[in-house]
């Protein structure tokens, strides 16, 4: 093995671990209803959506798993030779 499969399983390793504990952070869809059920666009939470902890969590779940899959090709094809 070389240090890049190393480093690289070291950080493949770290991002699915980032994923599975951002996902288990998240709440459920009935979690983040309203309990006014309708439509909140006027009220302060519908204008500062990105803003939530919510938001945060889904955006930091997308480049954890872009990052996660990119790195996985990096070392598939660099140590395919």
């Amino acid at each position: 093995m070389s240090g890049l499969e190393i480093a690289g399983g070291i950080l493949i390793m770290l991002c699915a671990v980032a994923i599975v504990i951002a996902v288990m952070m998240m709440e459920g869809k009935q979690g983040a209803m309203n309990a006014l059920s309708g439509s909140n666009e006027s009220s302060y939470l519908g204008k500062n959506k990105s803003r939530t902890m919510q938001a945060t969590l889904v955006r930091f779940t997308k480049w954890a798993g872009i990052a996660f899959v990119l790195i996985t090709l990096v070392v598939y094809f660099v140590t395919a030779r």
